[in-house]
């Protein structure tokens, strides 16, 4: 790619490039990141594989900050900690450069009818990016009785019920540990 060049083949400066590109568009909560960061390490640079790039993502289900942890997980495997650092900080950069800017002014903004229009449009949007990532990490699950009563449990419980994902991620991991026992 014509950037890698200009950026000298550096593997810090291209991975803070990707990841500060990638926080252009961090709005509206993670996991929205999560099909472009696959598509642009996975699919488009090679950086990492499809296996890694969901351990990744399960890593950082476990954590705050979930995406803080993906970019540092795939900073890290893309070359060392370092870059994992260096691509941390570069995902938050414009989301706080654009935050400095608009802090200011945002009560007068947040008011006017067409700011309120303009994100009101945002939610189908951010639906279809969700769905994407549901879709792009369920390709790599095999579809097996266990996975699929696990799925089906999980959809009822988050959507019935309410409950906290953390407990449908700890309840997923007893069971996947007690049914490799």
């Amino acid at each position: 790619m014509k950037w890698m060049a200009l950026l000298g083949g550096s593997a810090f400066l291209m991975s803070m490039w990707v990841f500060f590109k990638i926080g252009f568009i961090f709005f509206g909560g993670g996991f929205l990141l999560i099909p472009v960061i696959h598509n642009e390490l996975v699919l488009q640079l090679h950086w990492i594989t499809e296996r890694e790039f969901i351990d990744g993502v399960a890593i950082s289900q476990l954590t705050p900050g979930p995406i803080a942890v993906l970019a540092t997980f795939c900073g890290y495997h893309h070359a060392g900690a370092v870059c994992g650092y260096l691509s941390t900080l570069a995902i938050f950069a414009p989301g706080f450069l654009l935050m400095l800017f608009i802090s200011y002014g945002y009560k007068k903004l947040g008011n006017l009818k067409g700011v309120k229009v303009v994100l009101a449009k945002f939610t189908p949007a951010i639906i279809g990016l969700l769905l994407a990532a549901a879709i792009q990490i369920g390709k790599t699950i095999p579809v097996t009785p266990v996975t699929t009563i696990v799925f089906v449990v999980s959809l009822i419980l988050m959507v019935h019920w309410r409950l906290n994902p953390v407990y449908l991620i700890a309840g997923s991991a007893i069971l996947g540990m007690a049914l490799k026992m």
